[in-house]
């Protein structure tokens, strides 16, 4: 249980139908799935808050007296568009969507969504979600008065962190941030073409964290080089059919190379700013309003990006479970997650659920209003049973 009372805040990302392979495909909730959360959060009189009254809520001292909810979706995805945007309006409800203007589809012309279904201006088969919001749909949304439009930093990507190679570009492998890099301006269309051929078969992939948790390193090109060049000579994508391939192309590498290069303080900082203050700029000039609420992707930080981020102008900041410190102190401007009760975790694995009322009970809890520890035991022993005890594998 809490020590604390508080606001349930939480984290979707995706409200659409599943793309098969996707790396992230997990992330996605089905809209039935949603529309019923929405609706017994609703029926169980909780009102849904936005994160400018969260805060106010809490400054007042008064989080958890009532049944409040707070909605948030990360990155920027079409399907909040096509599918939770009209679900959260049919149903009275409100959220606010992180976005990170490097995944921001150019496109001008909002796309068919559930309201052009419903009221007979396109079939079913003419909603296609995959993707991300592109400029026009994001200033309706903004303008709707159900989405606030907030930051989650420009790049959302991973950058090496050390000069250790710990895999290789190769078929079947999931790392997309290799392609971001190589290629940011194809980013806000990874999720509907074939990024795979942007960064050379057999380039290394070295030591990498989060963008915004890690001081960048550069290393040594060379490295790079010999191993994209001996893959292409010994067959280029089929060199990896081969079982020692591994072996082959370690023993291909230089072993005197240059020592790595790191950014400086200066080059970090700056660096940190354009993801933190840049994006907040780039979207508010695009919404023509102010953008106020930022959120780390992955939960990513460390003191110097918080530190910027303290100064930036945002009225709140996503907090992670990984900075107790932070965690425990819960001032006003500190939002707080929690899932979104689509998945349930348990040491047999990650499971997939259809109950709308796993997050009832987990608002509940976060409340400190109820201990419904066995019965969100019994209803994920029933979502196991339901699967057929057999992980989700998307």
């Amino acid at each position: 249980m809490n020590s604390k009372q508080r606001i349930p805040v939480t984290m979707y990302h995706g409200i659409g139908d599943p793309l098969p392979g996707w790396l992230w495909g997990h992330l996605i909730t089905p809209p039935s799935l949603f529309e019923k959360q929405i609706t017994l959060l609703r029926e169980k009189g909780y009102s849904f808050l936005d994160l400018d009254e969260y805060r106010d809520v809490k400054a007042a001292g008064k989080a958890g007296v009532e049944r409040q909810v707070v909605l948030t979706f990360d990155d920027g995805y079409l399907d909040n568009w096509v599918y939770a945007y009209p679900l959260l309006k049919k149903l009275g409800a409100r959220g606010t969507i992180y976005v990170n203007p490097d995944f921001i589809d150019p496109g001008e012309t909002p796309r068919p969504n559930l309201e052009d279904y419903w009221e007979g201006r396109c079939g079913r088969a003419d909603l296609k979600s995959h993707g991300f919001l592109n400029r026009a749909e994001l200033r309706a949304l903004h303008a709707s008065g159900v989405m606030i439009i907030a930051s989650h930093s420009n790049t959302h990507t991973w950058y090496p962190c050390g000069p250790e190679i710990v895999d290789f570009h190769r078929p079947g492998l999931d790392t997309p941030w290799l392609a971001w890099n190589a290629r940011p301006e194809r980013k806000p269309f990874y999720l509907t073409e074939d990024q795979s051929g942007f960064v050379p078969w057999g380039t290394p992939i070295f030591t990498h964290g989060r963008a915004l948790g890690i001081r960048r390193c550069h290393p040594d090109p060379g490295l790079t080089a010999a191993a994209t060049a001996f893959v292409q000579a010994h067959g280029g994508e089929g060199f990896f059919d081969r079982p020692d391939w591994r072996a082959r192309l370690e023993n291909a590498l230089p072993k005197d190379g240059q020592d790595p290069g790191w950014e400086t303080p200066a080059e970090q900082e700056a660096r940190f700013r354009d993801e933190i203050i840049g994006s907040k700029t780039t979207l508010e000039k695009l919404l023509n309003g102010p953008v106020e609420h930022f959120c780390w992707p992955g939960g990513a930080y460390c003191e110097e990006s918080w530190s910027i981020a303290e100064t930036a102008g945002y009225r709140t900041l996503c907090i992670t479970r990984r900075d107790p410190e932070r965690w425990r102190e819960d001032r006003p401007e500190y939002v707080l997650r929690i899932g979104s009760g689509d998945l349930v975790f348990t040491p047999r694995g990650r499971f997939r659920t259809h109950d709308p009322r796993i997050l009832y009970l987990i608002c509940e809890q976060e409340r400190g209003a109820a201990d419904p520890r066995w019965e969100m035991r019994l209803r994920k022993f029933l979502t196991m049973a339901r699967s057929g005890f057999r992980p989700d594998q998307t």
